[in-house]
């Protein structure tokens, strides 16, 4: 339920051609700052970020790797992505 929540609620400021750019754009950066091992970000890579920003700004923890952690942690994050990504 939480991802669904989120993905409509990005729905509503994040179209799919502005998450294409923002993908591209990151793929762009990143090929300039690490030529030898650019990141490869995608449209749903972008989405699951936007998705851990929300549900982080619900949670207030005092650092960003507490989503992470089995006591304070959301079950959604880190099903989403692993914590040393």
């Amino acid at each position: 339920e939480g991802l669904y929540s989120t993905s409509i609620f990005q729905a509503l400021f994040f179209t799919e051609e502005l998450l294409a750019k923002i993908a591209e754009e990151t793929n762009l950066y990143s090929s300039q700052i690490y030529p030898n091992k650019p990141i490869n970000c995608t449209v749903y890579g972008t989405q699951k970020f936007h998705g851990i920003c929300i549900i982080g700004s619900l949670t207030p923890l005092s650092n960003v790797h507490d989503l992470w952690i089995d006591v304070l942690g959301r079950e959604l994050v880190k099903e989403t992505v692993s914590k040393n990504v």
